[in-house]
């Protein structure tokens, strides 16, 4: 039996509309988001993050212990500093050159534990973790501003925030590896009671440490230079977050997990859905609060220094956003006019040539309007992600179904100029994914890409030729090398956000859409950038609650959008250093 999907509300896209790669591109992090919806529960149910121990050395080597008090759950963060690696930095996985390293382990690690991690980490894929061990990490420091930070703060001072602002972290996460990688724990095995039991909360729980790490260690080594150091502002340590790079890996993550996908946008469709329902009366807090997280968003964006090239410039989303804005008190007064209490949907629509990238930041305002629900929903994104198939089923019905459900793959040109140009394959050097031309490659290559057009077009190919009421058990049987096609498509048919609707294999495919829906939409980054169009560049969990802030009497205001800090003491950097070819100097 295929996985089921959510049930969806009235009002949810049609997925020809929001699966195209440039509709995915443009969705923005939301309160379903992993990063925000780990936040959140820290702040709900009152977590606790202590820093039990830091010991640094004078050339930036250290170790430092974490405890994350959860309810009915403590978990350690165990990390490791090293002097700044002088090689050439690649932002590839195998490299070996990191700046920190940490273990996120479940309950309290032991000295053993830690040992074993010290010595186990350092060697990656030689390596193993401890049978408790929920994620490894590593990362590097950031050279335009870490040294920068460090120095101002050993001088009295703190850093320029207009240069800190421009970069967005003090350390780039370089693996967030966990779900039995290095032999940590399996996702599934976590339990459904268990606080990190939400798809990638334990991957960003580690980032999240990995930023309190970052601030640490920049004013330990202050101290360690000049007696009159002063500490990191507490708005400029909230400001920063942690720096991301993701590269062609995650293209080939969406296409191997569709059910996770689908459940993911199908939640935040539902999420949009409620909250286009709800009343807005004048004085309200639900408009209140539209308004108020709109202003923010306009902030934010303005205060952005990225230049974009796949992606729509932040000047022309704020101008948008303002245009939103705009429009709200007359969509309410039309509304009051009609003696009428006009919903949220009424008071944002209906503004015309609004960007795609501009609606979805109003959709991700949405989100908010009501936390308790958005928060329901993102507690559903478990799902069974196994394939199964109905032999039951006869060939014309299957063929039907493709028609009905994959029409946009049976309707690409593959014979088209450059349709079928690349081949997606893994380095046997570098362990990473690849995208390269077909004709480059040697004869027998595997391309690890879920092609869906061509894997679609050979399947009703075949199905055209046999009797409609053949079972498809009995195809199976004689055609044992299309069950895997039978199985994913079968299974995916009632889920209309599982596949995104483009050619992965066209030479004219852009990458860096389908990753920033990964990284934007799923994992709750933001000012994602593209490199070459390749690769995507971003912050997460900037303007988060630092540890200091956790474990409060209640939520507070929104912490995500952060205004630039604008302490009055800050020093001033000279000439950030020059980008790599590659970018990894950010």
């Amino acid at each position: 039996m295929a996985p089921q999907p959510t049930p969806a509300r009235p009002g949810g896209r049609p997925a020809a509309e929001i699966m195209t790669p440039a509709a995915l591109a443009a969705l923005q992090a939301g309160r379903l988001s992993s990063a925000r919806s780990l936040v959140n529960r820290m702040l709900r149910e009152h977590w606790r993050v202590e820093r039990r121990s830091l010991t640094v050395g004078t050339d930036g080597s250290g170790e430092a212990v974490y405890r994350i008090h959860a309810p009915d759950r403590v978990m350690d963060f165990v990390a490791f500093a090293f002097p700044p690696s002088s090689q050439e930095r690649t932002l590839r996985i195998f490299d070996l050159g990191w700046d920190m390293m940490g273990a996120l382990l479940d309950g309290p690690a032991t000295a053993e534990d830690v040992e074993h991690t010290r010595n186990e980490m350092p060697r990656l894929y030689h390596g193993r973790a401890t049978r408790h061990t929920l994620t490894w990490c590593r990362a590097n420091r950031s050279l335009r501003v870490f040294e920068h930070v460090v120095e101002a703060l050993a001088g009295g001072r703190q850093p320029d925030t207009a240069a800190l602002a421009r970069v967005g972290y003090l350390m780039r996460n370089i693996g967030l590896d966990g779900n039995g990688t290095f032999g940590t724990r399996s996702f599934l095995a976590y339990g459904d009671d268990h606080p990190l039991a939400v798809p990638y909360h334990a991957q960003l729980l580690s980032a999240y440490l990995m930023r309190e790490l970052s601030a640490d260690l920049v004013g330990a080594l202050a101290a360690r230079r000049s007696d009159t150091a002063v500490a990191l502002d507490p708005q400029v340590r909230r400001f920063l977050g942690v720096g991301n790079s993701s590269a062609l890996g995650l293209v080939l993550w969406v296409g191997n997990h569709p059910v996770l996908v689908d459940r993911w946008i199908s939640l935040r469709e539902q999420a949009l859905a409620h909250a286009r329902d709800l009343a807005a009366a004048p004085g309200s807090s639900v408009r209140d609060t539209l308004a108020a997280l709109l202003e923010r968003a306009v902030r934010y964006q303005s205060e952005d220094a990225n230049e974009y090239t796949c992606f729509t410039p932040s000047e022309r989303i704020v101008a948008d956003l303002r245009r939103v804005l705009d429009a709200i008190p007359g969509h309410a007064a039309a509304a009051e006019a009609d003696g009428r209490v006009p919903t949220v949907g009424e008071l944002v629509d209906g503004v015309e040539d609004v960007c795609a990238e501009a609606a979805e930041v109003v959709n991700s305002v949405l989100t908010e309007l009501d936390p308790a629900e958005s928060d329901r929903l993102a507690a559903e994104l478990t799902v069974d992600e196994t394939f199964r198939r109905d032999g039951s089923m006869a060939a014309g019905e299957l063929r039907a179904l493709l028609a009905d459900r994959y029409a946009w793959a049976l309707a690409v040109d593959r014979t088209a100029p450059g349709a079928v140009a690349n081949t997606w394959y893994k380095s046997r050097s570098a362990e990473e994914p690849r995208c390269g031309a077909t004709a480059e490659l040697p004869e027998g290559s595997v391309d690890l890409g879920v092609d869906v057009p061509g894997m679609v077009q050979h399947l009703d190919g075949v199905l055209a030729a046999e009797d409609p009421a053949l079972p498809v058990g009995r195809l199976l049987a004689r055609r044992p090398e299309l069950r895997g096609a039978v199985e994913r498509l079968q299974s995916l048919a009632g889920l209309p956000y599982a596949v995104p609707h483009t050619n992965i294999r066209d030479a004219a495919f852009v990458p860096a859409r389908i990753i920033r829906l990964a990284n934007a939409a799923l994992y709750g980054l933001e000012r994602t950038k593209d490199y070459l169009g390749r690769d995507l560049r971003g912050v997460i969990f900037q303007g988060a609650p630092t540890a200091a802030d956790l474990g409060g009497a209640d939520e507070g205001g929104p912490w995500f959008w952060p205004a630039v800090p604008r302490p009055a003491d800050t020093a001033v950097l000279d000439a950030p250093a020059p980008a790599t070819s590659n970018g990894a100097s950010r």
